[in-house]
Parts: structure tokens; C-alpha cells; sequence
């Protein structure tokens, strides 16, 4: 078991975060979620972790609870406009923490795939990224946690994420769907897409944690290139509709753009060094 065995989780009640709590849960790990509402605290506690009450944009009523644990995972994300505010003055005040504490805290800083922007050819860790302005805020914070004492920082980036039980889609398509009467992908059906299943990325959570080397990044892709007009075809039988992104940006905000990206993905630094095994989403 690794030292860090007891962790706090911000968005462990979202999509990723919940299969994460059963994963680390699985493996006897002592999981807390930040919980700023009643309703995620039962949500919490009904997976079987305990709660810390709390709101990412108020780290200061509850930051002092932070010594009592070995590595946190940072998940959480509100989508407002001032996102990337938010986080970076969370990381700004979870630093301060840190750099008070006797042993370091193991942060885990969730990423994601449309940091590293457009590219044809597969992208691994090694790649430049070129962020859709939206997203940032990511890196800017990545910049800022590694040049801090009291940290061991470690990245994982998701590519696009998707949940078995509900066609294995991300839910973009699912939207448009309900929204268009049929199946709606952004640019060409030709456009790559990345996938990995949520549970499956929960695995990879657990793993960086255990073996994840400070300062580096662990790209997550259990299918590396989907067409997004084989992604449509999964829906329905009706013909697929092609949209500009752009649209998708009116209805659903600037950080649609993203789904606009080609983006195949590798995961072979995970799975070489860390021993995940990737499963495809079909």
C-alpha cells in the first residue's frame, strides 16, 4: 500500500470522481469527499466515504483538515467563467498549506486532452500543447503546483470520458441527440476522438497514485482514435448530421470548442510505467 492511504477527493461525487472513491475504496484506501451541498454528502457517504464539508471556492473554512491527509485528488470543476480563477486560487491555498506541513502532500491535478489542441498524429506526453483558451487555466496551474515546496504533483489527463452504462458516448452526443432528433458530430465525421471508460480511468487514478513519479503526466486513452461519425452511428439510425463547432460553442458554452480538436492519443507511458491496462470502450 502506498503512504499516501488516506485522501481527500474535491468532485468525488461527479462522474470520474465517483468511480474513483469505489476504486481507492476497493483497495482499503481511507476516502474523504469535499462536499458543499446535503445532497453530495449522501451521495458520498452511500458510496462509502466519509465527508469533509466544504466548497472549492472557499478553501479557507476547511483547508485546515488537510493535514490529516496523505494526497488529494483534485477533480472538481465548476464550468463558470471564472473557472480558472477558482482553481488557481484553490492550488494558491492548498500550496500554503502544503508548505506547512512536516511530510509532502501527493496531489493529483486532473488535466485534460484539449490542452495539447490540434494534432494529427498520436499524441503522448511528450507532445507541445497548444491549449483551446477555454482550458488554460490547466496548465497555467500545472506551472504554478511545480514550482512549489510541500507538493509532489502528479498530472493525469484524461481524454474524452465516457461511462459504459450509457451507450459508451461522451454525453455531448447524447445532448444533441435529444436536442437534434438525430445524431449530431462537429467539423467531419472524419474528426478523432480519444475515449476512455470511466471506470477504467479510476484504475489509473489508483495506480499514479501508488506508482506515479512526481512532476510527471499520465495521459489516459482506452481507445486511442474513434471516428466521431462512428461514435454517431452507435446512437441511431438516422443518418449523422455534421455541425460546425462553432454551433456547439453557442449552445453549450466556449469550451466546446475542444470537441472541434483531432486528437488520437497514447497511453504507453501509463502502461509502461505504471502497469494500467487500457480497455476499449466497445
Amino acid at each position: 500500500m502506498t503512504q499516501a492511504n488516506k485522501v481527500l477527493i474535491t468532485g468525488g461525487t461527479g462522474n470520474i470522481g465517483s468511480a474513483v472513491v469505489a476504486e481507492l475504496l476497493q483497495y482499503d484506501y481511507q476516502v474523504s469527499v469535499l462536499c458543499r451541498s446535503e445532497q453530495s454528502a449522501e451521495k458520498a457517504l452511500k458510496l462509502g466515504a466519509q465527508v469533509i464539508s466544504g466548497d472549492i471556492q472557499q478553501p479557507e473554512v476547511w483547508l485546515e483538515q488537510l493535514n490529516q491527509f496523505d494526497g488529494l485528488i483534485h477533480l472538481a470543476c465548476g464550468f463558470g467563467e471564472d473557472m480558472g480563477q477558482v482553481d488557481l486560487a484553490l492550488m494558491q491555498a492548498v500550496a500554503q498549506a502544503a508548505a506547512e506541513r512536516d511530510q509532502s502532500l501527493t496531489l493529483l491535478y486532473t488535466s485534460g486532452c484539449w490542452t495539447y489542441g490540434d494534432h494529427a498524429d498520436l499524441i503522448t506526453e511528450q507532445t507541445p500543447k497548444t491549449s483551446i483558451p477555454a482550458f488554460q487555466w490547466m496548465l497555467d496551474s500545472i506551472t504554478y503546483l511545480k514550482q512549489q515546496s510541500g507538493i509532489d504533483l502528479r498530472v493525469v489527463s484524461p481524454t474524452n470520458v465516457v461511462d459504459k452504462t450509457v451507450h459508451s458516448v461522451p454525453p455531448i452526443l447524447l445532448w444533441e441527440l435529444e436536442r437534434m432528433g438525430q445524431p449530431c458530430v462537429p467539423e467531419s465525421e472524419q474528426l478523432c476522438w480519444a475515449l476512455v471508460e470511466r471506470e477504467n480511468l479510476a484504475e489509473l487514478y489508483r495506480l499514479v497514485l501508488e506508482k506515479g513519479l512526481s512532476g510527471e503526466e499520465y495521459i489516459a486513452a482506452g481507445d486511442e482514435a474513434m471516428t466521431v461519425g462512428g461514435l454517431g452511428q452507435q446512437l441511431s439510425d438516422q443518418p449523422v448530421k455534421v455541425v460546425p463547432v462553432s454551433e456547439w460553442q453557442q449552445v453549450y458554452g466556449d469550451w466546446a470548442q475542444g470537441y472541434g480538436l483531432n486528437q488520437p492519443f497514447s497511453s504507453a507511458k501509463a502502461i509502461k510505467e505504471l502497469g494500467w491496462q487500457p480497455r476499449s470502450v466497445f
